[in-house]
């Protein structure tokens, strides 16, 4: 079952003294982010705020957001290396044949007909992103998410077919 909410954008640094802080959307986008008026963040410390978004501002290349009860730059920085949750319906939208990082997340990892393990999480990498792979032996390897070295996730069966066993050696 697909999650409710999605891991969007990663809270930055603040930026002046009126409790803005920098925004890093994962997808690279904004435009799904500019209409939102509330989400959730999780704190560096792993609890939840729930939170109302009081403003927006687009700066140079970068996005800014402020929060209420987080107008100023000492309770903004509380934010900060937070990870902001939206709702699955705010978030970008995806053209045929994509989907949410987040789906790839506890796929049943298959090579040669049999369960390899689980996709434990998603890295970024120079040329593609790199599933991080928990075997079942307990070691963990990395995978990187290309046609030539996993099959397209059958997100129906919840599982992506590993192509070449080699690469779950170590």
């Amino acid at each position: 079952m697909k999650e409710r909410t999605l891991a969007t954008a990663q809270i930055g640094r603040t930026h002046g003294f009126e409790g803005f802080v920098r925004i890093h959307p994962f997808s690279g986008e904004y435009d799904h982010l500019m209409k939102l008026s509330a989400c959730s963040i999780k704190l560096r410390d792993g609890r939840l705020a729930e939170v109302s978004v009081r403003d927006i501002r687009l700066h140079a290349d970068s996005m800014l957001m402020r929060f209420d009860g987080y107008e100023t730059k000492e309770k903004a920085a509380k934010l900060s290396g937070g990870t902001m949750y939206i709702s699955r319906d705010e978030g970008p939208h995806l053209e045929e044949g994509e989907y949410y990082i987040a789906d790839l997340f506890g796929l049943t990892v298959i090579c040669g007909g049999q369960k390899a393990g689980t996709v434990d999480s998603v890295c970024d990498g120079a040329q593609a992103d790199y599933l991080l792979i928990k075997l079942i032996d307990g070691r963990q390897v990395l995978v990187p998410n290309l046609p030539v070295f996993v099959s397209r996730p059958d997100f129906e069966n919840r599982t992506i077919t590993v192509l070449d066993s080699a690469l779950l050696e170590k």
